[in-house]
């Protein structure tokens, strides 16, 4: 839970911290799903046909003029024959700010020719700022009226204080505006990485509102006065009783945020929409019977964008389907998401919050059930289906789902948990080795530390287990110091555990001077008999050698026995959860015991089994049958002779 809660808390800081990359990153992996939809579900993003574009190409440009300067009066004369075919709405993606300097007839004919049109829109441009400037350029008067005359009041539910705040106003040349049907801003801000994917749709500049170029066409054409329109910034704009010609009047809802942005639906890259050239237009002019029999059907009742795709255009940007797409296409975008009502929307933070909660849960869950390895090819089929709904959700309900927030959180949790286990792991793999050294050899630790399932599983099995034990060593440790006795079995020890890890036998526990150890577990042993009792020859030929140096040294004579038994007893882990030892248990572990007891002093004495399994590699020699405790009958045994033995395994 501590992983997971700080994994949640620090993908939100880290986007706090860094919300120009990670939001940017965001971004740009969601432009990737608007790339998909375009490229494989075109269907999903409805186009409206009635919105067509009217592009000025260098094509174009060389037909109309033979260089690179159209005319005014040539612009003019294609919104003529735009207005003459029928065009419900013209809508030209440029600025006029100044009257033609070379030639005045220019302007006289372009006057004439948008009076004419009466359907003409131009943009007007404003800084888009967050809070209004201080200090104030002064605007030309004729400009100030212009926009008085054509301000909004549109009714308002909830702040505004967070919309752009336009200044610095510069409109189409008056001579032009107050002939036009009216303009709109074009003025756009790009997200920090250069795209362009949402647009404002309204402004504040002094007391009232504008609208930007687009919306104020669509406005016009759904019969929607500035009165019936409401603002609810972070939520809505709705347009009361909208219609379209023809059609039933209805309420459109436009989702818009705090500064009253509409996410653009981009229906696909440059050349998806309907699209001609200017050169067309321009020379209906000398074709009346095709403007009226060809192209009257094909624009009566459209509206037009005119916008520059030339070389030279300064208007070419990236948008999610485009990395070079005239800004122009960006306008006719906002207007066919609002007339086809295919709004998207982004999650709220309440549900971007809940999601992210339930990938959590979601890998806590898998955390809980299963392995390290499960729980990664978990995760990774998690994200793969968290991916696959954010794609679906798009596509399907035109919802924008944040991707890489929830990426990183679940990534750093999984990350996390992991690092977490490798740590624990590791440390119960040193305390596992630390407590396996102390009773199994080297080899036979790090094999099993690589399989550690055969350690903890109780299995009954046929073992081979030997006691030993020094003769009288409680009469002679009273004449000791504890130093002395310290010292004198760990030297004892050291020498016999080493012959026990020589054979890879198991040491089971130290009995006070008494050693129990079996073979045969956990690493399998066909021959754990006989590798047994060659141990019990060389600890007894090892006892001889100390026997003769601690004589020397005035210690008393070390001697012992050691008792072999081989049977079928239970082996594993055992004890509680707190403490647990790897032992056997059993009535043939107990045989073990009371053979050593009975065994000669520097002596070895068998089981009857035992011998089966070692009479054909040791010398052995019958002795008689010994009653021991716990059984009624004697039962036959035999001794290993240590000086006549054969030699140890290599």
């Amino acid at each position: 839970m501590i992983i997971i809660v700080s994994s949640f808390l620090f993908g939100h800081l880290i986007f706090w911290l860094l919300p120009s990359v990670f939001e940017t990153w965001n971004s740009q992996a969601f432009d990737q799903i608007f790339v998909l939809r375009t490229k494989y579900f075109p269907s999903s993003t409805p186009y409206d046909s009635t919105i067509v574009h009217v592009s000025e190409t260098d094509s174009s440009k060389q037909a109309m003029s033979g260089g690179t300067y159209v005319a005014r009066s040539q612009y003019g004369q294609i919104v003529r024959n735009l207005g003459e075919v029928g065009t419900a709405a013209q809508i030209w993606d440029y600025f006029f700010l100044y009257k033609d300097p070379t030639d005045p007839r220019e302007d006289s004919i372009f006057i004439a020719c948008n009076k004419a049109a009466g359907n003409v829109y131009y943009g007007m441009y404003f800084d888009l700022k967050d809070k209004p400037l201080l200090s104030k350029q002064s605007r030309p008067a004729s400009h100030l009226e212009y926009l008085s005359s054509t301000k909004w009041q549109v009714k308002v539910e909830g702040d505004i204080s967070k919309m752009y705040v336009g200044e610095n106003p510069v409109i189409t040349y008056p001579e032009v505006a107050s002939v036009i049907r009216g303009q709109g801003y074009l003025s756009l801000r790009q997200d920090p990485d250069g795209v362009f994917r949402r647009a404002p749709l309204l402004i504040r500049y002094d007391d009232a509102f504008y609208p930007s170029f687009p919306f104020r066409t669509i406005c016009d054409y759904l019969h929607v006065a500035p009165d019936r329109i409401i603002l609810h910034p972070g939520k809505s704009i709705t347009l009361q009783g909208a219609y379209r010609p023809g059609a039933k009047p209805h309420d459109i809802v436009i989702p818009v945020d705090e500064r009253c942005n509409i996410i653009v639906n981009f229906v696909g890259p440059w050349g998806t929409m309907i699209d001609y050239k200017t050169v067309q237009i321009y020379n209906l002019s000398n074709d009346r019977d095709a403007m009226e029999y060809d192209w009257k059907p094909l624009l009566q009742g459209k509206i037009a964008v005119v916008n520059e795709a030339s070389t030279g255009a300064t208007d070419i940007y990236s948008v999610p389907t485009d990395v070079k797409y005239p800004l122009g296409g960006l306008h006719a975008n906002v207007m066919n998401t609002i007339l086809t009502e295919n709004f998207l929307q982004e999650a709220s933070s309440t549900e971007k919050i809940g999601i992210e909660f339930l990938l959590l849960i979601a890998i806590g869950l898998l955390a809980v059930k299963f392995s390290s390895r499960g729980l990664w090819l978990g995760a990774l089929a998690l994200l793969i289906g968290y991916i696959a709904f954010i794609i679906a959700a798009f596509l399907y309900g035109n919802l924008i789902i944040n991707i890489v927030r929830p990426i990183l959180i679940t990534g750093t949790a999984v990350f996390c948990v992991l690092v977490y286990r490798f740590i624990n792991e590791e440390r119960e793999k040193e305390a596992t080795q630390r407590s396996f050294e102390a009773y199994l050899p080297p080899s036979v630790v790090k094999r099993q530390l690589a399989h550690p399932e055969s350690i903890f599983e109780v299995q009954k099995k046929e073992l081979t287990i030997m006691f030993t034990d020094i003769k009288s060593f409680t009469t002679y440790s009273s004449t000791m110091t504890p130093d002395q006795i310290q010292n004198f079995l760990a030297e004892y020890f050291d020498a016999m555990v080493q012959i026990v890890f020589k054979y890879e036998g198991t040491v089971d526990k130290y009995i006070g001077d008494g050693l129990m150890v079996f073979f045969g577990a956990p690493e399998p042993q066909s021959d754990h008999a006989v590798r047994a009792v060659k141990a019990g020859i060389e600890m007894q030929l090892k006892c001889r050698e100390l026997k003769e140096k601690w004589v020397k040294e005035g210690l008393f004579p070390l001697k012992i026995r050691v008792g072999i038994n081989t049977g079928e007893v239970v082996v594993g882990n055992m004890g509680t959860r707190k403490k647990l030892a790897y032992t056997v248990l059993g009535s043939d572990v107990n045989l073990a015991n009371r053979l050593e007891s009975n065994a000669p002093v520097e002596g070895i004495m068998i089981s009857r089994r035992t011998y089966d399994l070692v009479k054909d590699h040791v010398t052995t020699l019958p002795h008689e049958p010994v009653l021991v405790k716990g059984l009624d009958t004697p039962i036959e045994v035999y001794t290993v002779p240590v000086e006549d033995a054969v030699p140890p395994l290599a």
